[in-house]
């Protein structure tokens, strides 16, 4: 559980702003070229992946908040395992699944032991 010191200043949370329904907008939006551009998904979905992780990133940088500490190297992972699918140098079907999912399980426990911000 987080403690919240009275008049304390929290730092700034990209979640839930603008950029953040931006992200998500467009990760919808992208939904259309992965239809209609079966050769390209892996690319498509490469961008959406570093998108996040460059959000992520920011919103570590600036708010400190555990989720996006760790939700941003395991975005790039990602993003770096379909891009190496794409290109034909690995093979990214199961396993990355599972990083993806061990990764979006431990930002969410984290925030739960370690606390809302570092």
């Amino acid at each position: 559980m987080e403690r919240v010191v009275p008049g304390a200043r929290r730092p700034p949370d990209l979640v839930g702003t603008s950029t953040f329904w931006a992200t998500i907008g467009v990760t919808l939006c992208a939904t259309v070229p992965f239809g209609l551009l079966p050769g390209a998904r892996a690319w498509i979905g490469c961008a959406v992946l570093l998108m996040w992780a460059c959000f992520f990133t920011a919103n570590a940088v600036l708010s400190r908040r555990t989720h996006s500490v760790i939700s941003a190297p395991v975005y790039l992972l990602a993003a770096a395992a379909l891009a190496g699918t794409a290109s034909g140098l690995t093979e990214a079907d199961i396993w990355m699944v599972w990083l993806l999912g061990a990764g979006i399980i431990a930002a969410n426990l984290s925030e739960r032991f370690v606390g809302k911000y570092l």
